[in-house]
């Protein structure tokens, strides 16, 4: 299941070719992808399962399209191209200033404002999670400056970043994201639970607001809020992780593979939900390997090799063969 999920474009044409070899020696293989270009480019025939119920299964033609595929998963066609809207940005929000690591990264310089998504992209190692780690306290060994709105700052901690209306959405969320021992409310509602108490207590009512709230914003499927959270399908696990950012009110949040192990149709409303909170004025770091996430919904991007910021782009000069050329080591002619 996945198995391409965390892996850069020039590692997954390795796996393919293992794949290819195991068939040629007569084993069948399951691939399990929401990558419906993988499904496309390795797939002798493709099975559709929504909401525990088989919606179609067919043999993968040269004819076949991704947006057929698409339309059988969520039932309409779905179009990224109209999804950005321009926003009015504000002051610089956030400031990293010359900053350097002896491993991780060298000469970090980017800012962030008010409302604005910003995009880092390359190729995995390049450096981008650890640069922006220093802002919710995940690398505290490092040289130059962080700046929140104007003033520089030195945060040790997930919790210490919240005080500032800092947080940080992990990928592999499953694994960093989520307690699995604990009901889908309570992962939703743990870094509020001082603000959720009553006298001593929590107050249920309280915590009951929370969750309906960002189970109706985020389109979450629950059956009760007191199942385990283990009980959901693990794109809207993802999304209880979303609430869980979302539910501290911050000022800054900072998405890693905003997406990643997600159909379709929960992409297209995780990134209308970003959208729509950059527009109450929000900003949003996206870190993401998928250049045409990043030029989806990000108003700036900044592209990243070897723990170097190789150039930034506006959403208007970003094209993704920019993009891969930089990630990749290579020079813009």
């Amino acid at each position: 299941g996945e198995p391409t999920a965390s892996l850069t474009n020039a590692e997954i044409p390795h796996v393919f070719d293992i794949m290819r070899s195991v068939k040629n020696r007569g084993i069948s293989l399951i691939f399990i992808s929401h990558k419906l270009n993988e499904v496309l480019k390795i797939c002798d025939a493709y099975t559709i399962i929504k909401d525990g119920i088989l919606v179609t299964t067919g043999a993968v033609t040269p004819e076949l399209t991704e947006q057929d595929l698409t339309r059988h998963m969520v039932g309409k066609d779905l179009n990224y191209e109209g999804l950005y809207r321009e926003r009015q940005v504000q002051e610089t929000i956030l400031e990293l200033k010359g900053l350097n690591h002896d491993k991780y990264f060298q000469n970090i310089n980017l800012k962030i404002q008010r409302g604005e998504i910003v995009g880092v992209t390359g190729l995995i190692g390049d450096g981008r999670s650890e640069a922006l780690s220093t802002v919710y306290g995940g690398l505290k060994s490092y040289r130059g400056s962080v700046l929140f709105c104007g003033k520089e700052v030195h945060i040790r901690s997930a919790a210490h970043a919240r005080k500032y209306g800092i947080t940080y959405v992990p990928p592999n969320r499953k694994e960093r994201g989520i307690i699995k021992d604990l009901s889908i409310s309570e992962n939703m509602t743990l870094p509020i639970l001082k603000q959720l108490k009553s006298h001593l207590l929590i107050s249920t009512k309280k915590r009951e607001a929370v969750c309906d709230k960002y189970i109706n914003r985020l389109r979450i499927k629950v059956g009760r809020k007191e199942n385990l959270i283990g009980s959901l399908s693990g794109g809207n696990q993802q999304k209880v992780v979303f609430a869980k950012a979302l539910a501290s009110d911050p000022r800054l949040v900072i998405l890693e593979n905003p997406t990643q192990g997600v159909d379709v149709g929960a992409k297209m409303e995780i990134y209308q939900l970003i959208l729509s909170l950059a527009e109450e004025g929000i900003s949003f770091v996206v870190l993401s390997s998928e250049a045409p996430e990043i030029m989806s919904i990000c108003d700036r991007i900044y592209v990243m090799n070897k723990g170097e910021i190789k150039q930034e782009f506006t959403r208007e000069e970003a094209t993704e063969e920019k993009i891969m050329v930089l990630a990749a080591g290579g020079v813009l002619q």
